[in-house]
């Protein structure tokens, strides 16, 4: 298959550049924009992601409050934030963990220890104490989910088609700091660096450290997700050989396990049963015939052919009709006797 051609011989002639009056309907200057809302404290930043088509940076505001997970499912996954996370709304669509952790470096924040966006899926809760003593008192323990688990973790995924994750529309993000005198001191940052704050001019996405590469947007984006799209062949047959053998190798342990359990009593004494590998015989003649015969008497089984009356009396019209019909026939029979015996 043809690899796709680039981007390069794309037109951008057709969009305009913005002018004055479009950007400063869009350009909302933080002296009109209130310090607090619903709660909320306002953070601005300059954001260029107008650039292509703005000369001057566009104003982005984030809205900040202490994170309380007592009403969200954050809590089920993340039981030990309590006190240390701030709740961000209205965050920029190309928001990472990297980005958080320049802006809260530079405002004078705390060190940030992760972020838990709202389009991410969370991550599996984890048993409390008090539940692992629950399950390891069990009598019978189940081990279906643990298997579904190493089976998923031994399995390599396909690679993504897009090498960085745009945010939607009112997407929100909770900022988890490595304690709470962390978050507290983001907090009062973000209080002192509000809309009131005419000194600020920090610009989104700057100070990220450079060891954390961040792939770029833009036109180098769908070149990167074309390549994703019509992968190398060799690569690809790669993928699938090394994914079927870990499959194969993954099945293979299993059954070893089941059988080395076989004759093995659990911590209860139990021991598990599994069923031979070993082919079954083929049936006798004997078999067949007793086979055949159940299977006969099943099917005759719930049937009565002298239930009501009307079979009764034809039932017993048809034994008679044989017992004429074999009278008739001896009479014959002793008849031809007879005639036999009297010629000469």
């Amino acid at each position: 298959m043809a690899k796709p051609s680039s981007l390069d011989s794309v037109d951008l002639s057709a969009f305009k550049k913005l002018d004055s009056a479009t950007i400063s309907s869009i350009n909302l200057p933080p002296s009109n924009v209130p310090k607090l809302h619903k709660g909320l404290t306002t953070l601005p930043v300059r954001s260029n992601s107008l650039a292509a088509l703005s000369s001057e940076p566009i104003f982005h505001y984030l809205s900040v409050k202490p994170h309380d997970p007592q009403y969200t499912p954050i809590i089920n996954a993340n039981p030990n934030i309590n006190g240390r996370s701030l709740y961000i709304s209205s965050i920029p669509f190309d928001s990472t963990v990297h980005h958080f952790r320049a802006l809260f470096t530079a405002i004078g924040g705390g060190r940030i220890e992760s972020v838990i966006f709202s389009d991410e899926p969370l991550p599996p809760r984890s048993s409390t104490a008090d539940e692992k003593d629950l399950i390891k008192n069990k009598k019978r323990k189940r081990t279906h989910s643990a298997a579904t688990s190493k089976q998923t973790a031994e399995t390599a995924p396909w690679p993504s088609l897009w090498n960085r994750k745009v945010h939607a529309p009112g997407t929100t993000a909770v900022a988890v700091f490595v304690d709470k005198a962390a978050c507290d001191l983001a907090m009062r940052a973000v209080t002192d660096n509000s809309t009131d704050n005419p000194n600020l001019n920090y610009f989104w996405g700057s100070g990220i450290g450079k060891g954390n590469i961040i792939p770029e947007l833009g036109k180098q984006r769908y070149e990167d997700h074309m390549e994703r799209m019509f992968p190398d062949p060799e690569w690809a047959q790669k993928f699938v050989d090394d994914s079927l053998a870990a499959y194969d190798n993954r099945l293979k342990a299993e059954e070893e396990e089941r059988r080395r359990k076989a004759n093995e009593p659990d911590e209860d004494g139990f021991v598990t049963v599994i069923r031979s590998s070993r082919p079954r015989p083929p049936p006798s003649a004997e078999e067949i015939a007793e086979r055949l015969k159940k299977e006969e008497k099943k099917a005759k089984k719930g049937f009565y052919p002298d239930f009501y009356r009307f079979q009764q009396r034809e039932l017993k019209k048809e034994q008679a009709k044989q017992l004429l019909s074999q009278f008739e026939d001896a009479k014959r029979q002793v008849r031809e006797r007879k005639d036999s015996r009297h010629k000469p």
